[in-house]
């Protein structure tokens, strides 16, 4: 009784800290947007001119240089990717009567560093290079105009309209899952899972565990991964909560029967502060994955190099696209992709200019250098080409990957309905983990 109760004290607080947070609060004198008329974002946004008066969006790359000279301050990076520190390096020397810095900050903590610098108006960055994968920064900093998006329309020209919506995307990327090359080659095409549902293999419905009534373990997959509760990974669980009819379907075809849902009894929703929904296939999904016993490790490399050792037998691990380069260091590991009803969130890289900066020209000018100018070529867009990554730019494609965007199997996210659901799912996380 005692473990549940400091369960349940610890998701209050987790859930309090997500409320309350050092954030702008509607309302406050600092924002500009409302609920009712948001920052305008997206295709419908390319011919918008700025409360400033000044066109940006139709602006060359000479003129937004002129006016960052004009500006003459440091323009100032912050970053959660050392991609932006690359960009920089190459900007400085095209450009060299500009300077530029460039500041590393954590995924969970960059947000709340961006709005404490705006509401006490000493904003220091102008420009914020993030991955959005809860929609936080879109719901809470992008509508709010605490950040502006800025839309050149000559590279827009070059994009799927539909990628615009929640920012300006760089690159996209994703989560997966990897596997161990070696230890799987007796699986088709050497892949040894196709479907989200075949990672709870050997759940039992009876005891609702991964143990069945003589307390042995059916568990099968050895697990590793990243801070579930981290934004990009319950995003990508609070995705597949959304989308409950897909894994309703993929279970039925399958296994050729109904799914059984199991996680009712363990609900212990309370309204409008922790809930999730009943009768749902993405939630019995994550309640299944809850009660499998993984092994959470702070670095993405530590998880491929578990995935290397492969020591406990069948083993998945869950971390960021880009550590597919530890196979050029030998390990035997490869992603999964293809996976059904697919295989990850298409985790974009965004950039965005920050209101009330000393440089919104020089910040325009090193975001629409590192997109690649108006051919794709006036600038860096072409060094971000590296495993992991995948052009947004019809007229430029990345091939570092080896393998099309297409044959990934990414799902484009909704960052309204994610944004909802990820904070339920970080502390469903933290409860039902515990009840293992």
């Amino acid at each position: 009784m005692k473990k549940l109760f400091a369960v349940l004290l610890a998701v209050c607080m987790l859930l309090a800290l997500a409320c309350t947070g050092s954030g702008t609060e509607p309302g406050t004198a600092a924002q500009t947007g409302t609920p009712d008329q948001p920052a305008k974002t997206g295709s419908e946004a390319i011919d918008a001119v700025g409360e400033d008066g000044i066109d940006w969006n139709h602006m060359t790359m000479d003129e937004l240089y002129a006016k960052a000279k004009e500006e003459g301050g440091v323009i100032t990076v912050y970053s959660t990717t050392s991609d932006a520190n690359t960009a920089i390096k190459k900007i400085k020397k095209d450009y060299p009567d500009l300077q530029f810095e460039y500041i590393s900050c954590d995924t969970n903590t960059v947000k709340g560093k961006i709005e404490q610098e705006y509401d006490t108006g000493n904003v220091n960055a102008d420009v914020l290079m993030v991955k959005d994968s809860s929609g936080e920064i879109y719901n809470e900093l992008v509508l709010w105009d605490v950040l502006s998006v800025y839309y050149p329309a000559t590279i827009c020209a070059h994009m799927d309209p539909d990628l615009l919506k929640y920012g300006m995307p760089l690159y996209s990327t994703f989560n997966p899952w990897f596997y161990n090359t070696s230890a799987e080659k007796g699986f088709p095409d050497g892949v040894p899972i196709t479907s989200w549902w075949d990672i709870v293999e050997g759940y039992n419905v009876d005891t609702k565990s991964y143990t069945d009534a003589n307390g042995n373990s059916t568990q099968k997959w050895t697990v590793y991964t990243k801070d579930i509760t981290a934004p990009s990974y319950a995003a990508l669980w609070a995705q597949l909560i959304i989308d409950s009819d897909a894994l309703f379907a993929q279970y039925k075809e399958q296994y050729g029967e109904d799914l059984v849902i199991t996680y009712h009894d363990k609900l212990q929703n309370s309204p409008g502060f922790m809930e999730l929904p009943e009768n749902n296939a993405g939630v019995e999904l994550f309640w299944r994955f809850s009660q499998m016993f993984t092994t959470e490790l702070s670095d993405g490399d530590a998880v491929v190099e578990a995935v290397d050792n492969s020591i406990n037998g069948p083993t998945l691990g869950l971390c960021s696209a880009s550590k597919l380069d530890n196979a050029a260091m030998g390990m035997n590991i490869a992603w999964v992709t293809g996976l059904k009803p697919y295989t990850a969130q298409n985790a974009a890289a965004y950039s965005y200019v920050v209101n009330g900066c000393d440089n919104p020209a020089g910040a325009r000018l090193f975001i629409n250098y590192m997109m690649g100018g108006d051919d794709g070529q006036s600038g860096c867009y072409t060094t971000f080409d590296k495993l992991g990554h995948w052009s947004v730019r019809d007229d430029v494609v990345y091939e570092k990957s080896g393998i099309g965007f297409e044959d990934v199997g990414l799902k484009a996210p909704d960052y309204e309905q994610v944004y909802a659901n990820y904070p339920n799912v970080k502390a469903y996380w933290t409860l039902w983990a515990n009840m293992r």
